[in-house]
């Protein structure tokens, strides 16, 4: 009888033993209490008041010793979080003005959705693919409608809950007029991320757009008509706001 009772103990002192710590969230957040667990797949801590809870090890970015904290615990939570396995899809609308050499064109209205990984190595990096509507209003002209089917990535420079990022997307833009010819699609962009939520991200930044375009038209001589291609080159400056989950 006194060994099984010493036996309950050992095994209520083992289960009671559990390393104080500090959790730091991807949106910022942070949980001080007693590490209960902590692998690959969750963490889960205890605070003082005995209530536990529970996150998957993906919305974690750091696991630090509740007395020191320390470089090590950092990188082993780091390196367990899953690597380009998240997918997301991120929302975007601008606004802005083109400009085509030696014309006048006037305003811009995008929007584009796109869908891609949320990771990328062991960095918030977004990398993905997608379909954008470019609307380019002409002033006293025909205004042009552009369909890039394209790739595109966004880094930020901090992993925290805020920070500036970088963005760029390639790709082919397909005319919707007709007589006109689509072309070569770019952009870049540069601005500033907020993590909302771990799964929730916003962005607004600005962006310069490129997209290349060949115009036929039609030149009478006489009585015979030719055709007229013209490349037309479209340089767009705007706000862009994004909106991923």
């Amino acid at each position: 009888m006194k060994k099984l009772i010493a036996l309950a103990l050992i095994v209520m002192l083992s289960l009671s033993y559990c390393e104080a710590a500090i959790i730091t969230l991807r949106n910022g957040k942070k949980i001080q209490g007693d590490l209960l667990v902590n692998n690959s797949e969750v963490v889960i801590v205890r605070d003082n008041l005995g209530a536990r809870f529970q996150y998957p090890a993906d919305e974690v970015m750091s696991v630090e010793s509740g007395e020191s904290s320390t470089q090590t615990d950092s990188v082993q939570i780091e390196e367990k979080k899953p690597q380009g396995k998240k997918i997301t899809f991120l929302l975007g609308l601008g606004e802005g003005i083109g400009v085509v050499p030696n014309e006048q064109v006037g305003n811009m209205l995008t929007g584009e959705l796109l869908i891609g990984s949320r990771y990328i190595g062991r960095k918030s990096i977004f990398l993905g693919g997608g379909l954008s509507v470019n609307t380019i209003f002409v002033k006293g002209g025909t205004n042009y409608v552009f369909l890039p089917l394209q790739v595109a990535v966004k880094v930020p420079f901090l992993d925290g809950k805020h920070s500036p990022f970088v963005g760029a997307n390639i790709g082919y833009g397909f005319a919707m007029n007709r007589g006109c010819t689509g072309g070569v699609f770019t952009s870049a962009e540069i601005g500033y991320r907020y993590v909302a939520t771990s799964r929730i991200n916003l962005y607004a930044g600005v962006r310069v757009q490129f997209q290349q375009a060949t115009i036929t038209g039609q030149t009478t001589v006489g009585e015979t008509t030719f055709n007229d291609h013209t490349g037309r080159n479209f340089v767009l400056i705007g706000a862009h706001f994004g909106f991923s989950f």
